[in-house]
This record gives C-alpha cells, sequence and structure tokens, in this order.
C-alpha cells in the first residue's frame, strides 16, 4: 500500500528556485533607496556667472598692482636709503680729516717761524736743512688730502677767506698788507681763515 506524499510540507521545487530572488531583488532595492535619498538631500552647487568672474579677475589685477607699487617705493626708500648712509660716511671722513689736519697746523706754524728766525740771524747748517726738509714732506703729505694754503698777500680782501684784524690807510682800498698768520682749506673748504691787514678806504 502507497503512502501518499504531503506537498505542503515540502514546497515545490519551482517555488523553492523563486524565492531567492526575490530576496535579492528586494535587497538591491533596499541598497539603492538610501543613496537616492542621499542624493536628494545634496544642495545644488552652482556655477559663477560672468559678472562674478569679471569681479574677482578685477579684484586681482587690482591687489597686484597695489603689491608691485609698495615693492617700487620700498626699492626706491632702500636706494635712497643706501645713497644717504654712502654720503654720511664719505661727509664724516672728510670731517674727521680736516680736524686732524687743523690739529697739525700749529706744528706747520712753529717750523716756519723757526725758518724765518733761521734767515734773519743768517744762520744755516744741518739743523736748518732738517727744518726746512721735515716742513716740506709735512706739507707735501698733507696735499694729497687737498690741504693747500688760502692765498692772501697782495690778493683782494674775501670775507669767505680772510679775517681783517688791523686796517691801514692807503692808495689800494681792500688789498691785503700783511698776513699774520697763514690760512688753509681742504677740499676748497676752510679750516682756518688767513688773519691779516687791509688796506682801508
Amino acid at each position: 500500500m502507497k503512502k501518499k506524499v504531503n506537498n505542503t510540507a515540502n514546497p515545490a521545487p519551482e517555488e523553492a528556485a523563486q524565492a531567492p530572488e526575490a530576496e535579492a531583488a528586494e535587497t538591491v532595492e533596499q541598497a539603492q533607496q538610501p543613496q537616492d535619498e542621499g542624493a536628494a538631500e545634496e544642495p545644488q552647487q552652482q556655477e559663477a556667472t560672468v559678472e562674478q568672474w569679471q569681479a574677482a579677475l578685477e579684484t586681482a589685477v587690482r591687489q597686484r598692482d597695489e603689491y608691485l607699487d609698495s615693492l617700487r617705493r620700498s626699492q626706491a626708500d632702500f636706494q635712497n636709503f643706501k645713497r644717504r648712509n654712502q654720503t654720511a660716511r664719505a661727509d664724516g671722513y672728510e670731517d674727521g680729516m680736516r680736524e686732524v689736519i687743523a690739529a697739525v697746523l700749529p706744528a706747520i706754524d712753529n717750523l716756519e717761524r723757526a725758518l724765518d728766525a733761521a734767515e734773519k740771524a743768517g744762520e744755516g747748517g744741518a739743523m736748518v736743512d732738517g727744518v726746512k726738509m721735515t716742513l716740506t714732506s709735512l706739507t707735501d703729505g698733507l696735499k694729497r688730502f687737498g690741504f693747500e694754503e688760502v692765498p692772501a698777500l697782495g690778493e683782494q680782501f674775501d670775507p669767505d677767506l680772510h679775517n681783517a684784524v688791523m686796517r691801514e690807510s692807503g692808495e689800494m682800498p681792500g688789498k691785503i698788507l700783511e698776513v699774520f698768520q697763514k690760512g688753509y682749506r681742504v677740499k676748497g673748504k676752510i679750516i682756518r681763515y688767513a688773519m691779516v691787514k687791509v688796506c682801508a678806504e
């Protein structure tokens, strides 16, 4: 006697094959659903307009010109600083040189007075020759730095060069009649005025 097969306990092979396909389709649909929702939530990016690009370009050009102008001013200020610094150094050097030469002038005066006294006394010899050589070497060395005597005797009086300490009437008004102390200058700048006697009007 044959037993009946219970079809409800064991589903047919066709139904069993369709079940996994339905589950797979449902899984794909669920996976796609969040992506679509997220994409809908993201804000749409708008491209810049021509006017916005033009404004940005004008701003960049203006900033470039400002930076370039600032750089040029800085370079000009630096060049002016270098020039002023070089001028100040040169002026300081020349002023110091003039002060040193002015400090040597009393020694030159004394050597010249010694020679004048020896000449008036009719003296000569090695001592006088030695004084002459010393005076010559000293003045020649100073001339390399622009040292020179201010012309005075017989010249027309010039208040920028001479210091009149005495006047005497004569036929040549303004002429220098006598020099009491020689004047000197270095590179055209007076370091000592000539002390003179002038013919008055």
